[in-house]
């Protein structure tokens, strides 16, 4: 019986070890340039390629009419230097929350919405980088979470 017993929380022990790596390895997804062109275009957003060059080999930057909605998808000649977009991007939230805004930041993935009058996201994976921001303009904020969501943000 302490034998089975044994063994039977070592199994439990071993698969909840399992699901506690698996859910700290859950960074964000990473977005083909396809999937970013297509999402952008389907929300009514004008791509346009940007070229590499500056630590970039692919960059593309997505707007609405009025500019109020900005999109920039960068793929980096180093990982490294998409992570260093990311930690860019994420400084100065603390200010934002005291002001409250509502922030959400995981592994390689970062939230902001403040109602309808700021969203704003940013995600790294490998070396991939994909901000969004969208700001004094409700119909902008409604139209980057609808683009997030289809980018899976």
């Amino acid at each position: 019986m302490k034998t089975t017993m044994k063994k039977v929380a070592a199994i439990v022990m071993v698969s909840a070890m399992a699901l506690a790596m698996a859910a700290c390895k859950k960074g964000a997804k990473k977005v083909s340039v396809d999937d970013f062109k297509k999402a952008c275009e389907e929300v009514g957003l004008t791509v346009e390629d940007l070229g590499g060059g500056d630590g970039a080999k692919e960059q593309y930057e997505a707007k609405n009419a009025d500019g109020s909605l900005e999109v920039t998808y960068v793929v980096a000649e180093k990982s490294d230097d998409a992570k260093k977009a990311f930690e860019l991007s994420s400084k100065g939230t603390d200010s934002l929350e005291k002001l409250g805004a509502d922030v959400k930041k995981s592994s390689g993935k970062l939230v902001v919405t403040m109602e309808d009058k700021i969203y704003a996201a940013a995600v790294y994976s490998g070396d991939m980088f994909l901000s969004i921001s969208a700001s004094a303009d409700a119909e902008a904020v409604k139209t980057a979470k609808e683009l997030a969501s289809k980018l899976g943000i």
